[in-house]
């Protein structure tokens, strides 16, 4: 994961009774909330904690949620439930036995909250952490998070949905690759396979264009 300046710690701990008394949490989510000994919030990432001018009102603020687990089994259920219901964006990390998972959905903030993608993750381990870039924009840091959790590079140009949304592309395209090539190893008829051949020279292609990164 990404180390985080100094300006932007918080360390603030909270009851966790607190929060799930705040999301009207299910009894399936108070169980699985079970797995956490404490809620901390750890970071936050915005335009005065980073020292730099960022009118952008669409990402203002990033908070970074740290878990301490006495299991090694992630709380989705919770996390879930309670991304839902904050209004700002987030990255989770949880930390068990001293090793640490990372993870995160996009989501558009508006007079509601959207989880618009999968929560992308990031197994447990003991990697040191690495520097985050200095950026000008929160919408870049949020990419960089987003980076680490997907693995597909980064696009200067790009706003976060844009990003997530090729990301989305990518998977469509892999998806597709893997059920033609399926097809084609099936396919007894000439004709047949040679659209299907066709078909997949197209998305093999789409898929190595979306895959083009222009690094910020």
């Amino acid at each position: 994961m990404y180390s985080f300046s100094t300006k932007t710690l918080v360390n603030r701990e909270y009851k966790l009774s607190d929060f799930l008394k705040q999301i009207h949490a299910s009894k399936e989510v108070r169980e699985d909330a079970k797995k956490i000994d404490k809620i901390i919030f750890q970071n936050i990432i915005n335009a005065k904690t980073l020292n730099i001018n960022d009118e952008d009102k669409e990402y203002k603020e990033i908070y970074i949620i740290r878990l301490i687990l006495n299991t090694q089994y992630t709380p989705q259920l919770f996390i879930e439930e309670l991304d839902k219901n904050i209004k700002f964006h987030t990255y989770f990390v949880c930390e068990y036995d001293g090793a640490i998972s990372t993870e995160m959905a996009f989501k558009e903030i508006s007079t509601k909250v959207k989880i618009s993608s999968k929560y992308y993750k990031h197994p447990y381990n003991n990697e040191e952490p690495m520097d985050l870039p200095m950026l000008d924009k929160i919408s870049d840091v949020y990419k960089f998070l987003l980076n680490y959790e997907t693995k597909v590079g980064l696009r200067k140009e790009e706003s976060p949905l844009e990003y997530i949304e090729r990301i989305k592309l990518i998977s469509k395209l892999e998806f597709q690759i893997s059920k033609t090539e399926n097809a084609i190893r099936y396919e007894s008829q000439p004709k047949k396979k040679f659209e299907y051949n066709e078909r997949l020279r197209e998305y093999k292609k789409q898929l190595e264009e979306c895959k083009v990164a222009k690094e910020i």
